[in-house]
């Protein structure tokens, strides 16, 4: 009997523990609520600070550490997971509090220790070793530029040279030359790694390591001081020939000269084999630092004239009543290529015998008595800028007031250019903008301000800034990226002073006292990009009519009161402020149009905000949701670009219920912490991030909006789930690490017809794009490029009876599941052996397709696809692919069985060289794989860089 008792106490002990346990959350459910929302707030403290510590290490050529992202990514998953929990507990009742409790408690254990591993020793960013050596957008060289190029390519690929110095004057054409010769080194073998560095007037000793060991795909800290860095970077070149081979490093517009191993660089000998070519005016440096000197000189006139008809245009250059004016045009500028490119460029067009004649004169009464060359050609610049008018004028001197050699960015140099005014009013903001834009391409044309291959940004030639600040030196003071500690010295400051620039600098502080006096012409001060910490009560107030005040990504933590004084002021940039919480009172303001805080780590709205009833453009995209009451928003009605944060639906839907009409807009929907690549406003976006999307409950979306993002979201089978027939200007939409989500669009949708971008990453249920049988043959028949990216379910991308002719890029990658890009439809024959069925791509230009494991076609076995204007074809990691069925028309051969210079292909990119060998392709072209050969490139596998198959 005893022993039955015993063994029942047994079980009542069994079970009264787990009993009192959840007792005890049902006890004390308040407190470990509490504890759990104290657990979410100091994870997203923690992954703020993550992600402000990785914005400012960031930058080209780097990427978060593998660790770092698989602590976002499981930051992002627990924080997914907490807000489920947060739901739960909200619609939560009594009876059911113990396991609420349970789920709490657990959640907030998660929570923590996701929180416990977010210490990472050292930077939290690497190199990202996806960076491919391109070749570099350069213009054909003309006379005797072939034979310098000839002279330096000899000494590179010869034994005997290792220090290159090419010199000539500003404008002459030495960077041109690099460039091309660059381009030639990329096929060779002899260098294993080519280095840029571009140096400029002012050199950074920091900044050319920072720059040489991104290249070379590998870090130094930045707490060191550059003498240890320049042992280390020593130490990285070293090891790099011995392990990888030698190199060449080309340091472009050099303006002194400096010692090599202040930066770190290795000096080149017969015996590493390496290489070091300088670019620069002076003589002096090449002397002084025991280069072998290339002299770069000017045109002769039979040179210059061949190239100045080259760019004039045939109508004018075959006009015989100009021959001789334009002969003396071209006398006038001795042969300096930039000057002869502008002017062509400036009388493009221009036919009347007179406006020539006078084009003489003008050119002739800039020199005249002028004695030194570079002065001279100053003119023949000034020239062009003189046959800009005025507004053209102080639009292309605004892009004097950034750093040299920078690389501005359009849509930025639009903005400053329509808040400065030197824009006529057209009625919208959008006619503007265009206008604006039009400007650029004239200055591009003119040659006036350089492409850069991406097509966002432009860049002024050295030689050009130098003439319009020259112009504009009473009025202009620019010190942008002089590697500034302090203001410069107060007798700089000069009464007549309209902008200032003092961007990409070091400034720490300003004094307390500035003995200057007010400078009533300032209008624009530009401080963005510095280490300012305080800004003195008393510094605003020597710029009482200043309208445009930039003070971007600097550390201070509070404005002066000062600021609220800025009646005139219409632009305020607060951008990337992390450490600004509050702002002043803005009520005095009222000329204000333009206020951006994206970034800055403002809390709340600040005060007087909704009076400023002139607001054109508002970003209140800062770390935080500080838009409490969409109502807030009411008294904006001139408002016309907005970017906002709203954190919850509510607030959403009555915002968008009640929005006027906008030129363009950048909204955030997210009850947690938002993501840090929030696109600006540049189209009409709305991005939902960790929204719960139930099957029923309107989601309203803008009838206007063209960009859709959804990220975290849950719970939608398909964007069906979300009321899009209001959406009918959508354009383009991307999907990603959405669950649940079974297809894109499951039933048919007229608007996939205007659909010109798809973008879909990491949707881990996603098996087909289109619901099968549910939309009509027009679907995508817009769409331009599609990415499909890590969703292993999905076994087909496209079936073959879309109508799929714009597009122009498709990229696959990481799809585990995926068998076939184009597929037949169900239910149809695939036709004889002896017809090929052809799909039409007409304008793809860009085929990736990598790590698809069972991928086993691009298309059926009898099907082609006929591509006319393809450039970049990508097949990496593919090893069931055994066809290549790629019909490209545009490929020609000579008489030698060499491509013609008309082919568009550019080059073709595989992972390894037994599967090139064993894969077939079928074209027209006989030994079509030999005719590409030249095209091919191979990935190294260790560095994940592609390498020439020649050599």
């Amino acid at each position: 009997m005893a022993e039955l008792v015993g063994q029942i106490l047994e079980v009542i002990k069994f079970i009264g523990r787990p009993a009192r346990k959840y007792l005890k959350y049902q006890r004390k459910f308040t407190k470990y609520v509490a504890d759990f929302k104290q657990a979410q707030d100091d994870l997203l403290a923690k992954n703020e600070d993550i992600q402000r510590q990785l914005d400012d290490e960031c930058g080209y050529g780097k990427m978060p550490k593998q660790e770092v992202e698989r602590w976002l990514k499981k930051v992002e998953e627990k924080l997914a997971h907490a807000q489920h929990v947060e739901v739960k507990v909200s619609k939560g009742k009594c009876l059911f509090r113990s396991s609420l409790g349970k789920l709490v408690d657990e959640t907030t254990q998660a929570l923590k220790e996701v929180h416990a591993e977010g210490h990472f020793s050292g930077r939290l960013v690497v190199n990202d070793h996806s960076i491919v050596a391109v070749k570099l957008p350069t213009q054909n060289l003309v006379g005797h530029q072939v034979s310098v190029r000839d002279e330096i390519y000899g000494y590179l690929m010869g034994d005997d040279v290792g220090m290159i110095g090419v010199c000539g004057m500003g404008g002459i054409g030495k960077t041109t030359i690099m460039k091309d010769v660059y381009n030639r080194l990329i096929p060779e073998a002899k260098f294993k790694k080519l280095i840029w560095i571009t140096v400029s007037q002012n050199i950074d000793i920091r900044s050319i390591q920072m720059d040489i060991v991104s290249q070379l795909q590998k870090e130094l800290p930045d707490h060191e001081n550059t003498i240890v860095r320049a042992g280390k970077l020593s130490k990285m070149l070293r090891e790099m020939l011995r392990k990888q081979g030698r190199y060449a490093l080309i340091l472009d517009d050099v303006w002194s000269s400096f010692p090599l191993e202040d930066i770190g660089i290795v000096e080149p000998t017969k015996d590493n084999g390496c290489k070091v070519v300088l670019t620069t005016r002076s003589e002096e440096v090449i002397r002084s630092m025991g280069c072998t000197k290339v002299q770069v000189t000017c045109l002769s006139m039979h040179e210059a004239i061949d190239l100045f008809l080259s760019k004039v245009g045939q109508d004018i250059s075959e006009n015989p009543t100009l021959k001789s004016s334009m002969r003396l045009v071209v006398g006038e500028c001795d042969g300096l290529p930039l000057a002869l490119v502008t002017l062509a460029a400036c009388m493009k067009g221009i036919s009347n015998p007179r406006v020539w004649k006078n084009a003489v004169n003008e050119l002739r009464g800039y020199v005249r008595n002028i004695r030194d060359m570079e002065d001279k050609v100053f003119g023949s610049l000034k020239f062009s800028y003189d046959r800009l008018n005025t507004g053209d004028q102080d639009c292309f001197s605004y892009c004097a007031l950034y750093p040299e050699d920078h690389q501005i960015e359009k849509e930025e140099i639009i903005q400053y250019w329509m808040e400065e005014g030197l824009l006529d009013e057209m009625g919208s903001r959008e006619a503007m903008e265009d206008n604006g834009h039009s400007i650029l391409e004239k200055f591009e044309q003119n040659s006036l301000l350089e492409r850069v291959e991406n097509s966002a940004y432009v860049k002024m030639h050295d030689v050009f800034r130098d003439m319009a600040l020259h112009i504009k030196r009473k009025r202009f003071m620019v010190k942008a990226g002089k590697q500034l500690k302090e203001l410069p010295n107060e007798e700089e400051w000069g009464e007549d002073l309209e902008k200032v620039s003092l961007m990409y600098n070091s400034i720490s502080a300003i004094p307390q006292h500035m003995k200057c006096p007010k400078f009533p012409k300032l209008t624009t001060l530009l401080l963005s990009r510095n280490y300012l910490r305080e800004i003195p009560e008393s510094f605003f107030e020597h710029f009482p009519n200043l309208k445009i005040l930039d003070l971007s990504h600097n550390p201070f933590e509070s404005l002066p009161s000062s600021i609220s004084a800025l009646e005139k002021l219409t632009v305020l940039f607060l951008i990337g402020c992390y450490y600004l919480e509050s702002l002043p009172s803005v009520l005095k303001l009222q000329a204000l149009k333009k206020l951006r805080l994206r970034g800055s780590g403002i809390k709340e709205i600040p005060q007087g905000l909704e009076m400023l009833v002139n607001l054109r453009y508002l970003d209140l995209l800062a770390m935080h949701p500080i838009l409490r009451n969409p109502e807030q928003m009411r008294e904006f009605n001139k408002l016309e670009v907005f970017e906002v944060w709203f954190c919850n639906m509510g607030d959403w839907n009555m915002y968008v219920g009640q929005r006027k009409r906008l030129h363009k807009y950048s909204i955030l929907v997210c009850p947690l912490y938002r993501s840090k690549d929030i696109p600006s406003a540049s189209s009409k976006l709305v991005l939902f991030e960790r929204i719960e999307i139930i099957i029923g409950d309107a989601v309203i979306l803008p009838y206007d909006i063209q960009q859709l993002h959804l990220k975290h979201c849950y719970g939608a089978r398909s964007l069906n789930d979300i009321t899009l027939r209001d959406a009918i200007h959508l354009k383009g939409c991307t999907v990603e690490d959405c669950f649940d989500l079974e297809s894109i669009f499951s039933s048919k949708c007229d608007q996939l017809k205007k659909l010109e971008s798809l973008t879909l990453r990491n949707l881990p249920d996603l098996i087909v794009l289109v619901g099968v049988g549910e939309s009509s043959l027009s679907t995508f028949s817009s769409l331009k490029e599609i990415t499909l990216c890590s969703s292993h379910k999905i076994k087909k991308l496209f079936e073959a009876d879309r109508a799929l002719h714009n597009l122009e890029k498709i990229e696959v990658n990481y799809c585990l599941q995926l068998e076939e890009i184009i597929t037949e439809p169900e239910g149809e024959g695939m036709g004889t052996n002896n017809d090929s069925i052809k799909y039409n791509f007409p304008r793809l230009t860009t085929l990736i397709l990598s790590n698809l494991p069972k991928l086993k076609g691009i298309c059926s076995e009898n099907a082609v696809m006929v591509c006319n204007s393809l450039q970049v074809i990508e097949i990496s990691n593919c090893p069931k692919v055994k066809r290549i069925p790629l019909y490209l028309p545009q490929l020609e051969v000579d008489d030698e069985g060499k491509l013609s210079p008309s082919n568009t292909l550019q080059e073709i990119r595989v992972r390894t060289t037994d599967w090139w060998e064993s894969v077939e392709w079928e074209h027209p072209i006989l030994n079509v794989k030999n005719v590409v050969q030249p095209l091919l490139k191979f990935c190294n596998r260790y560095n994940l860089e592609w390498r020439p198959a020649v050599g």
